[in-house]
C-alpha cells in the first residue's frame, strides 16, 4: 500500500501458499499451454509438443479397433496407459502416425494419436482440463481512522487499491460528435447512392439498345449473302460499313454488360454487412453480439445434452426441440457421427463462432469511440488556393476553391482521397484510417 506514511506504517501481509500446477512451477503455466494451440493437426515428429502434452494430460487411453474374417467390427474397452507404454507404442507405429487435436473456445481439449487415417485404427486419446488457479490471500491489519484518512485524501480502496480518484471531466458535447454531425441520415444516403447507380445503368441499358439499333440498321442496307465486290467502287464503303456494324455491335454488347454490372450494384447497396458509418451500427452490431452469444451458449448446452447418459436418444431429441427450438431433423442430425465419430455441434463451429463475438466485440469497441470522436476541421491556403476540411455524408471531405496543380493532386490522391463529382470534393470513408490520413494530409497542405 502506498497510500501515506501513517498507513504504510501499520498494514501487514500474510499471504498463505498458493496451490500450482504439477505440470510446471507456476499455476497458470497449463492453462497458457493449452490455449496457446490453433491448429486442428500437430506434426508428429514433434517430440518436445508432444511430452508436454503427456505432462498435462488428464487421462491418457488405449483404444484399439479390429475386424475378424467375417467383417464384423469390434472396439475393445479403452485401457489406460503410461508414458513409457505410449513412447513405445509411439515408436512402433511412428511411420503410419497422425495426431489431431480438439479445441473448444480456443482452448485444447482432446488429442487423439492414430496408427490409421481410416476407421480401424488404434488411437491413443489424452484429454486435458483448464487448472483452477487459488488467488494468494492477503490479510490486512488497518485501523478505521487510517482507511477514512486514506479515503478523504481521493484514493479509490485503501484495502485493494494504490490509485486515486481522477478529477472530474467535463461532458462530452454529443452534439458536436461525429455521430451527430459526420455520419447524417445513413438510409437517405443509401437511397441516393441507389438512385444513382439505376440512373447510370438505365443510361448504359438505353446507349446499349441505340447501338445496337444502330449496328442493325447499318447491316440491313446490304442485301443478305451480299458480298464485298473487291475492286469495285463500292469495295471501301462496304468494307468500311463492315467495320462499323462489327463495332457498333461490340459497344452495344459492354454497354448491356456495364449495365447489368450497375444494376446489380444497386440491388446490393446496404445488404453487405453493418457498415463503419451507419449511426446504428452499434445498435445492430450489439443484437448481433446477443445473437452470436445466444447461439454459443445453445451449441454448449446441446452438446452437454447429446452426450448426457441416463436419458434415451429419443428424450434428447423431445428435450432439444422443446428447449432449444430446433426442429426434430435438426435434433436427428446432431446424433449422426462424422468421419471421426463425433456427435454433436463439431468443436470448429464453436470455436469459429467464439472468434465472430470476439471481433464482434472489438468492431463495437472501435465504433464507439470512432462515432464519439470530435469532427475534424480545418483551413487553409496552399499555391494561392483556399482549403476546407470537413465531415459529412460518413466522408471526410477536402474542398477547394479552385482546381490544385498537378503535385499537389498527386499528394492528395498519395493519402487515398479520390475526386467526387457529386460532393466536388475529395473525399474518403470515415474510418481510423481515414481519419489519421486525414490529419497527415492537413499536416501537409498547412506545411505546403
Amino acid at each position: 500500500m502506498t497510500h501515506s506514511v501513517a498507513i504504510n506504517s501499520t498494514i501487514t501481509k500474510d499471504t498463505k501458499a498458493t496451490n500450482v500446477s504439477s505440470f510446471e512451477l507456476s499455476g497458470s503455466s497449463k492453462n497458457e499451454f493449452l490455449k496457446s494451440f490453433s491448429s486442428g493437426k500437430l506434426r508428429k515428429n514433434a517430440k518436445k509438443k508432444i511430452q508436454q502434452l503427456l505432462d498435462c494430460a488428464s487421462t491418457m487411453t488405449l483404444i484399439t479397433q479390429s475386424m475378424d474374417m467375417s467383417d464384423c467390427w469390434e472396439r475393445n474397452e479403452p485401457k489406460k496407459i503410461t508414458q513409457q507404454m505410449f513412447w513405445a507404442w509411439y515408436e512402433k507405429e511412428y511411420q503410419d502416425l497422425t495426431i489431431r487435436l480438439s479445441l473448444s473456445d480456443g482452448v485444447l481439449t482432446s488429442v487423439m494419436f492414430s496408427d490409421c487415417i481410416y476407421h480401424f485404427s488404434n488411437d491413443v486419446v489424452l484429454t486435458f482440463e483448464l487448472e483452477t488457479i487459488i488467488e494468494p490471500t492477503n490479510k490486512i491489519t488497518v485501523s478505521f481512522e487510517q482507511v477514512t484518512a486514506a479515503l478523504l485524501e481521493g484514493y479509490i480502496s485503501p484495502l485493494n487499491n494504490d490509485e486515486k480518484r481522477p478529477d472530474p471531466t467535463s461532458p462530452v458535447d454529443e452534439n458536436k460528435s461525429r455521430k451527430v454531425v459526420s455520419l447524417g441520415d445513413y438510409q437517405e444516403r443509401i437511397n441516393s447512392k441507389r438512385e444513382r447507380l439505376e440512373e447510370r445503368a438505365e443510361k448504359a441499358e438505353q446507349q446499349s439498345d441505340a447501338f445496337y439499333k444502330a449496328s442493325k440498321e447499318r447491316a440491313s442496307m446490304i442485301p443478305f449473302g451480299q458480298p464485298i465486290l473487291v475492286g469495285h467502287h463500292s469495295e471501301k464503303r462496304a468494307r468500311k460499313d463492315a467495320e462499323r456494324i462489327y463495332n457498333d455491335m461490340g459497344k452495344s454488347v459492354a454497354a448491356s454488360k456495364k449495365a447489368e454490372y450497375l444494376a446489380n450494384k444497386a440491388q446490393n447497396i446496404g445488404s453487405n454487412g453493418i457498415a463503419s458509418d451507419d449511426p446504428e451500427a452499434i445498435e445492430k452490431l450489439k443484437s448481433k453480439l446477443v445473437n452470436l452469444e445466444t447461439a454459443q451458449e445453445t451449441m454448449k448446452s446441446v452438446n452437454r445434452m447429446v452426450r448426457a447418459v441416463g436419458m434415451t436418444e429419443e428424450e434428447k431429441i423431445q428435450f432439444m426441440v422443446t428447449t432449444h427450438q430446433l426442429t426434430e431433423a435438426q435434433a436427428k442430425d446432431l446424433f449422426k457421427p462424422d468421419v471421426t465419430g463425433y456427435v454433436g455441434f463439431a468443436s470448429y463451429a464453436l470455436s469459429n463462432n467464439s472468434a465472430t463475438i470476439r471481433t464482434t466485440k472489438k468492431r463495437i469497441e472501435e465504433l464507439e469511440a470512432l462515432h464519439n470522436q470530435q469532427v475534424l476541421e480545418g483551413t487553409g491556403e496552399v499555391e494561392g488556393i483556399a482549403w476546407t476540411l470537413y465531415e459529412e455524408e460518413g466522408r471526410i471531405k477536402f474542398a477547394f476553391d479552385g482546381k490544385p496543380s498537378e503535385k499537389v493532386r498527386a499528394l492528395i490522391k498519395m493519402y487515398g482521397f479520390k475526386w467526387s463529382r457529386h460532393s466536388t470534393a475529395w473525399v474518403r470513408k470515415i474510418t481510423p484510417n481515414g481519419i489519421a490520413s486525414a490529419e497527415r494530409l492537413k499536416e501537409k497542405l498547412l506545411n505546403y
